[in-house]
């Protein structure tokens, strides 16, 4: 018996066929699946893609983004804290941030995610800031930089700027 196989590309079937002695085709018998290279190409092709992916979300910035996120959220604690302080404290604010647990306006003090610097505070009396460090493309980046969030009583407001002497 002599087997001869032949391939229809357009649909990805394999046909063998078996031919007896004398020449006259016996049976046919399809087989269904897809070729090594075929399998290699799809392999490539979403290997491609996947690194496509893969750069376009930057993972590194999205971690920085979340960091970023919860220096924005620690400053607004803090400057509510301190605005509480100064209330009770005929407007005077707190030249560090241990002064505010003692006070029990804040209830811990929140620390600055690994890999930023440490919140810093102004000199305290009628006016004060509050300042963290930003690290995402979203404010290194931009034009001009603003890789800082700082609070400041004077406006009551929290947002980036390029350094911390500065108020949003």
């Amino acid at each position: 018996m002599k087997t001869a196989h032949f391939q229809n590309y357009k649909s990805s079937l394999h046909t063998s066929i078996i031919f007896n002695s004398k020449g006259g085709e016996k049976m046919k018998k399809l087989i269904s699946g897809f070729t090594l290279i075929e399998l290699l190409i799809v392999i490539a092709v979403l290997g491609v893609l996947s690194s496509g992916v893969f750069v376009a979300i930057d993972p590194l910035d999205k971690l920085n983004a979340a960091n970023d996120s919860k220096v924005q959220n620690d400053l607004g604690q803090i400057g509510q804290a301190m605005e509480a302080y100064a209330v009770s404290n005929t407007g005077v604010y707190p030249a560090r941030l241990d002064i505010l647990v003692t006070s029990g306006d804040l209830k811990t003090t929140p620390t600055a995610p690994k890999g930023y610097s440490t919140y810093t505070l102004g000199t305290g009396g009628t006016s004060q800031t509050a300042c963290g460090q930003l690290k995402s493309k979203k404010y290194v980046n931009a034009t001009p930089s603003t890789p800082t969030w700082v609070w400041c009583s004077s406006s009551g407001k929290a947002g980036p700027t390029a350094n911390c002497t500065a108020c949003p």
